[in-house]
Protein backbone atom coordinates (compact mmCIF):
# COMPACT_ATOMS: atom_id res chain seq x y z
CA UNK A 1 0.00 0.00 0.00
CA UNK A 2 1.34 3.41 -0.99
CA UNK A 3 1.42 6.23 1.53
CA UNK A 4 -1.30 8.74 0.88
CA UNK A 5 -0.04 11.87 -0.79
CA UNK A 6 -1.37 15.15 0.44
CA UNK A 7 -3.50 17.15 -1.94
CA UNK A 8 -1.83 19.96 -3.82
CA UNK A 9 -3.45 23.36 -4.05
CA UNK A 10 -2.65 25.28 -7.22
CA UNK A 11 -2.19 28.96 -6.49
CA UNK A 12 -0.77 32.09 -8.06
CA UNK A 13 1.69 34.46 -6.45
CA UNK A 14 0.75 38.02 -7.39
CA UNK A 15 3.77 40.34 -7.19
CA UNK A 16 2.96 43.61 -5.45
CA UNK A 17 5.19 46.41 -4.18
CA UNK A 18 5.28 45.56 -0.46
CA UNK A 19 4.08 41.98 -0.04
CA UNK A 20 3.03 39.45 -2.66
CA UNK A 21 -0.46 37.98 -2.57
CA UNK A 22 -1.29 34.29 -2.82
CA UNK A 23 -4.60 33.36 -4.41
CA UNK A 24 -6.18 30.12 -5.66
CA UNK A 25 -5.69 29.72 -9.41
CA UNK A 26 -9.39 28.93 -9.73
CA UNK A 27 -10.45 32.54 -8.99
CA UNK A 28 -8.52 33.90 -12.00
CA UNK A 29 -10.15 34.20 -15.41
CA UNK A 30 -7.15 35.64 -17.27
CA UNK A 31 -3.91 37.62 -16.95
CA UNK A 32 -3.54 40.44 -19.48
CA UNK A 33 -1.20 43.26 -20.43
CA UNK A 34 -2.74 46.48 -19.12
CA UNK A 35 -4.52 48.53 -21.74
CA UNK A 36 -5.28 52.19 -21.23
CA UNK A 37 -7.43 52.63 -18.13
CA UNK A 38 -10.52 54.82 -18.36
CA UNK A 39 -10.84 57.03 -15.28
CA UNK A 40 -13.85 56.71 -13.00
CA UNK A 41 -14.93 60.18 -11.81
CA UNK A 42 -15.47 60.33 -8.04
CA UNK A 43 -14.28 56.71 -7.67
CA UNK A 44 -12.52 55.38 -4.60
CA UNK A 45 -8.73 55.96 -4.54
CA UNK A 46 -8.10 52.22 -4.91
CA UNK A 47 -10.14 52.10 -8.14
CA UNK A 48 -7.48 52.71 -10.79
CA UNK A 49 -9.95 52.78 -13.68
CA UNK A 50 -11.99 50.60 -16.00
CA UNK A 51 -10.93 48.51 -18.99
CA UNK A 52 -12.83 46.87 -21.79
CA UNK A 53 -12.40 43.10 -21.59
CA UNK A 54 -14.40 40.57 -23.63
CA UNK A 55 -17.20 43.09 -24.24
CA UNK A 56 -17.41 43.92 -20.51
CA UNK A 57 -16.42 46.99 -18.54
CA UNK A 58 -14.08 45.66 -15.84
CA UNK A 59 -13.00 47.79 -12.86
CA UNK A 60 -9.27 47.61 -12.05
CA UNK A 61 -8.21 47.85 -8.41
CA UNK A 62 -4.91 48.63 -6.67
CA UNK A 63 -4.57 46.31 -3.68
CA UNK A 64 -1.77 48.49 -2.32
CA UNK A 65 -4.03 51.55 -2.22
CA UNK A 66 -6.85 49.45 -0.72
CA UNK A 67 -4.61 48.55 2.24
CA UNK A 68 -3.35 52.11 2.65
CA UNK A 69 0.03 51.84 0.93
CA UNK A 70 1.04 54.15 -1.89
CA UNK A 71 0.62 52.32 -5.17
CA UNK A 72 3.58 52.18 -7.52
CA UNK A 73 3.34 53.62 -11.00
CA UNK A 74 2.38 51.15 -13.66
CA UNK A 75 5.57 49.72 -15.14
CA UNK A 76 6.42 48.03 -18.41
CA UNK A 77 6.08 44.59 -16.77
CA UNK A 78 2.75 45.32 -15.04
CA UNK A 79 -0.16 42.96 -15.61
CA UNK A 80 -3.85 42.95 -14.79
CA UNK A 81 -5.20 39.81 -13.18
CA UNK A 82 -8.87 39.41 -14.13
CA UNK A 83 -10.82 37.71 -11.33
CA UNK A 84 -14.07 35.82 -11.70
CA UNK A 85 -17.03 37.53 -9.99
CA UNK A 86 -17.10 37.32 -6.19
CA UNK A 87 -19.59 35.03 -4.49
CA UNK A 88 -23.12 36.40 -4.57
CA UNK A 89 -22.36 38.80 -7.44
CA UNK A 90 -23.73 38.66 -10.99
CA UNK A 91 -21.91 36.43 -13.46
CA UNK A 92 -20.65 39.40 -15.47
CA UNK A 93 -19.12 41.31 -12.53
CA UNK A 94 -15.47 40.50 -13.15
CA UNK A 95 -12.80 42.75 -11.63
CA UNK A 96 -9.11 43.24 -12.21
CA UNK A 97 -6.14 43.67 -9.90
CA UNK A 98 -3.09 45.59 -11.08
CA UNK A 99 0.13 43.71 -10.26
CA UNK A 100 3.81 44.56 -10.76
CA UNK A 101 4.67 41.67 -13.07
CA UNK A 102 3.58 38.26 -14.36
CA UNK A 103 1.98 36.10 -11.62
CA UNK A 104 3.92 32.97 -10.72
CA UNK A 105 2.30 29.58 -10.16
CA UNK A 106 2.83 27.99 -6.75
CA UNK A 107 1.71 24.48 -5.80
CA UNK A 108 1.09 24.15 -2.07
CA UNK A 109 1.28 20.74 -0.45
CA UNK A 110 0.61 21.50 3.20
CA UNK A 111 4.28 21.65 4.21
CA UNK A 112 4.30 25.45 4.27
CA UNK A 113 4.21 27.29 7.57
CA UNK A 114 1.86 30.06 8.59
CA UNK A 115 3.21 33.59 8.74
CA UNK A 116 2.88 35.43 12.04
CA UNK A 117 0.66 38.50 12.34
CA UNK A 118 3.77 40.67 12.85
CA UNK A 119 4.98 39.63 9.38
CA UNK A 120 1.79 40.84 7.65
CA UNK A 121 0.38 44.31 7.05
CA UNK A 122 -2.26 45.27 9.62
CA UNK A 123 -5.35 45.44 7.42
CA UNK A 124 -8.75 43.74 7.31
CA UNK A 125 -8.10 42.87 3.65
CA UNK A 126 -5.52 40.21 4.50
CA UNK A 127 -6.92 37.01 6.00
CA UNK A 128 -3.65 35.19 6.67
CA UNK A 129 -0.19 34.58 5.33
CA UNK A 130 2.17 31.72 4.63
CA UNK A 131 5.90 31.33 4.23
CA UNK A 132 7.39 29.84 1.10
CA UNK A 133 11.04 29.46 1.91
CA UNK A 134 12.12 32.86 3.23
CA UNK A 135 9.28 34.71 1.45
CA UNK A 136 6.03 35.77 3.17
CA UNK A 137 2.90 35.79 1.01
CA UNK A 138 -0.39 37.37 2.09
CA UNK A 139 -3.72 35.67 1.48
CA UNK A 140 -6.36 38.30 0.72
CA UNK A 141 -9.70 38.27 2.50
CA UNK A 142 -12.05 38.20 -0.48
CA UNK A 143 -15.14 38.73 1.69
CA UNK A 144 -13.66 41.92 3.19
CA UNK A 145 -12.72 43.06 -0.31
CA UNK A 146 -16.29 42.38 -1.48
CA UNK A 147 -17.64 44.62 1.30
CA UNK A 148 -15.29 47.41 0.19
CA UNK A 149 -16.14 46.99 -3.51
CA UNK A 150 -19.90 46.63 -3.00
CA UNK A 151 -20.92 48.58 0.13
CA UNK A 152 -24.48 47.90 1.25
Amino acid sequence: MKPRQSARLHTLELPLQNIPLLIPSAVVAEVINPPLLAAVPFGQPWLRGVIGWRTLAVPVVSFETLIGVEAPERGSESKIVIFYPMSGRRDWEFYGLLVASEPRPQALDGSQTAAGQAELPDTPYIAAGIKLGDKVLAIPDLEAMKKAFYPA
